[in-house]
């Protein structure tokens, strides 16, 4: 009985940020293997927040697929884990609908789960942040909202009016740009005047909001609410963003 009772709460701490899992990705341990395994922790407590969105917005009518990034110290992360990712993506149908319209010299980029426009749950050493995030390479999502913008005077208001409508602590930011665009006042002069700026194949774009360490460590079972909640309400715009070939 005592060993099933440690079980229950194991498993009801398994999506708790603890201050342990922080440390992982302090810059002295980024590249330590012995630190894989908690950051292994950390990536599933990230992947079953993303699983748990997938099966949220399937009913809703938007099919995604869930992936989590490398806990462990990789060429294709420089062989530092700087933070952890788990995030949704395009469901594989439609990748494919995109891969099939450009064909074999785009096609691959487009079917990748990486090379999209994502709904992103991350932390480092110092922070947890719920995110959509448009991938440079992503370029036909990213050309489809900047032509939005920037052409269309109603679809720049609304493209505000969703911004304005996501809960408090959303900023708007253009790849590693210091300026943060704060949802909750998003005007469209300045949206479109910082679309200008905004190139597709060159430049992340973020929708973020970041909760500190502290605050997620002593939330306990909230924290999780918190980022199911963030990635949720970001789903009008996502919707808004995607391009499809049809």
């Amino acid at each position: 009985m005592a060993c099933a009772g440690a079980i229950r709460s194991l498993l009801a701490m398994s999506e708790v940020f603890l201050e342990r899992d922080f440390k992982a990705y302090e810059k002295h341990r980024q590249d330590d293997p012995e630190y894989n395994a908690l950051r292994l922790s950390v990536r599933r407590k990230l992947k079953a927040m993303v699983d748990a969105l997938v099966k949220e917005c399937k009913p809703l009518g938007t099919d995604l697929s869930a992936q989590a990034g490398l806990h462990h110290p990789y060429t294709f992360n420089a062989y530092r884990v700087r933070e952890q990712r788990a995030y949704a993506c395009r469901g594989a149908k439609e990748r494919k609908k995109l891969a099939t319209f450009f064909g074999d010299a785009l096609g691959k980029d487009a079917e990748t789960h990486y090379i999209q426009t994502v709904l992103e749950a991350c932390i480092d050493d110092q922070l947890v942040e719920a995110a959509l995030r448009v991938h440079p390479q992503a370029w036909w999502d990213g050309e489809n909202l900047k032509k939005k913008v920037l052409n269309d005077a109603a679809r720049l208001e609304e493209f505000c009016q969703l911004l304005r409508a996501l809960p408090p602590g959303f900023n708007l930011k253009l790849h590693d740009w210091k300026k943060d665009h704060w949802c909750a006042s998003a005007k469209p002069i300045e949206v479109k005047e910082m679309f200008t700026h905004y190139t597709p194949g060159n430049h992340w774009l973020h929708v973020q909001r970041q909760l500190p360490k502290e605050d997620a460590v002593a939330m306990g079972p909230e924290a999780e609410a918190w980022v199911r909640a963030s990635l949720i309400a970001l789903l009008p715009i996502y919707r808004f963003i995607l391009w499809d070939p049809s």
